[in-house]
């Protein structure tokens, strides 16, 4: 007998990031003073140092900050605090059960599932040890650091660290990658595979390697400004952190009495297989995938209330998101706000999609949208309507897209959650009547 599909909702959020460590204090940041990128020097070919602006994370220690399966000797034998975006996957994940009690609630984490989006784990900490050069030592355990590349290490790490003994994997699809870790992280719970599940996303894009990647192909931002605005958009701009969100069938999270930011109501996903650095210019791959997305979750675009976008700040992909986001929204009565987030906390590459994702989730349980673009700025740079003053507003529906390198696109449908219906349970009923 086939059950009845679970509707997931999102009741925990973790977050590190240069805006703050946890949801409540990225938020208050974002309300009062965003973060501005500052200075980082890392190992350059040669012995040299290499030196450009990023949105850095503050300083943690991840036994100091919840407690976990492993002591603390433990997690240092096994470097699992020293590894950066390990580390910040971590944190995430204990931050977003902490935020959404479910140890304390008694929920066996022998069901939990976690789903880790890093696009190249490890690799950043190996690239900076090989610039600065390997002794005859070191190089003896070089094939160990070569092996510690392998991505599944990194789900059974964080599974490890808590316990979690459910479905556990890795997902690598460029910036979209927090996307796909979300929509699977849900269909865990939709499909009532597992009564919580985890998705989690993060980078380290602080070595000289990848900057220097951007940097020669004018796709960095060297003053450290990240601006959406098409007329001032230089280049990108990196930030450092991470962030998790817990997934759990609503009913299950009312019963508990658990805080709910979100209900995840569907997802969509395309590809172009074009280039590496740019969209293909002459489709609108972007907007397949929105399209995608409403529709799996019998969303209509003039439902949308916000829409977060991916603009990284690099010209050419801003203007072909406008031109997507145009398209989706050209023949609507309700335009939905847009709302660039990373210039609250830089572009955290792999795990740019799920951080941004986050802080949609908090927006639509506060019913307010941030500041995002500066007062006076030309109705030619705006990409659709865009929002000058924090205002609470009502927000029913959201969508949150990216654009990815190597042709990855992806977007997802958030909903505020009604105790007593779902926007797509309403819509499905409605189409079945027809």
């Amino acid at each position: 007998m086939n059950r009845p599909q679970s509707r997931p909702v999102i009741t925990g959020i973790g977050i590190v990031s240069a805006a703050g460590i946890g949801i409540e204090e990225t938020w208050l940041r974002i309300r009062s003073k965003r973060p501005i990128a500052t200075p980082v020097k890392v190992p350059g070919p040669a012995g040299t140092l290499t030196q450009f602006q990023a949105f850095v994370a503050p300083e943690y220690t991840i036994s100091d900050m919840f407690e976990t399966v492993l002591p603390r000797v433990q997690l240092e034998k096994e470097s699992l605090d020293y590894s950066r975006d390990l580390k910040h996957l971590i944190a995430s994940v204990g931050l977003a059960l902490d935020d959404a009690n479910v140890r304390s609630a008694g929920v066996d984490l022998n069901e939990v599932g976690v789903v880790v989006a890093d696009e190249h784990p490890g690799v950043e900490q190996l690239s900076r040890k090989l610039y600065q050069g390997i002794s005859e030592v070191e190089s003896a355990s070089l094939s160990e650091k070569v092996f510690e590349l392998n991505s599944f290490l990194v789900p059974y790490r964080v599974a490890r660290v808590f316990g979690l003994g459910g479905e556990c994997f890795h997902v690598n699809s460029a910036c979209t990658s927090g996307l796909n870790a979300m929509d699977c992280a849900a269909s865990q719970i939709r499909n009532n595979r597992a009564p919580v599940a985890i998705a989690t996303g993060c980078d380290d894009p602080l070595s000289s390697g990848k900057f220097e990647w951007f940097a020669q192909r004018g796709l960095y931002e060297i003053s450290g400004k990240l601006s959406t605005c098409l007329s001032e958009a230089g280049g990108t701009v990196f930030g450092d952190g991470g962030a998790a969100l817990v997934f759990e069938d609503r009913d299950h999270a009312i019963a508990r009495g658990a805080r709910i930011y979100a209900e995840y109501l569907g997802a969509g996903f395309t590809q172009d297989g074009w280039r590496v650095s740019a969209p293909h210019p002459q489709k609108a791959n972007q907007a397949r995938a929105i399209r995608r997305a409403l529709s799996d979750a019998y969303v209509d675009p003039d439902q949308v209330n916000v829409v977060v976008p991916h603009y990284t700040g690099i010209r050419s992909t801003n203007q072909y998101e406008r031109r997507c986001l145009k398209d989706v929204w050209a023949t609507s009565n309700n335009e939905p706000y847009c709302l660039p987030l990373k210039p609250f906390f830089g572009h955290n590459l792999g795990g740019a999609s799920i951080l941004e994702a986050a802080i949609l989730a908090k927006i639509i349980e506060a019913q307010q949208i941030p500041h995002n673009v500066p007062p006076g700025t030309s109705q030619a740079d705006l990409l659709i309507t865009t929002n000058c003053d924090w205002r609470t507003t009502e927000i029913n529906v959201a969508v949150k897209a990216s654009a990815a390198f190597a042709g990855f696109y992806g977007a997802v449908v958030l909903g505020r959650c009604n105790a007593t219906y779902s926007l797509r349970d309403v819509a499905y009923k409605q189409k079945i009547k027809r």
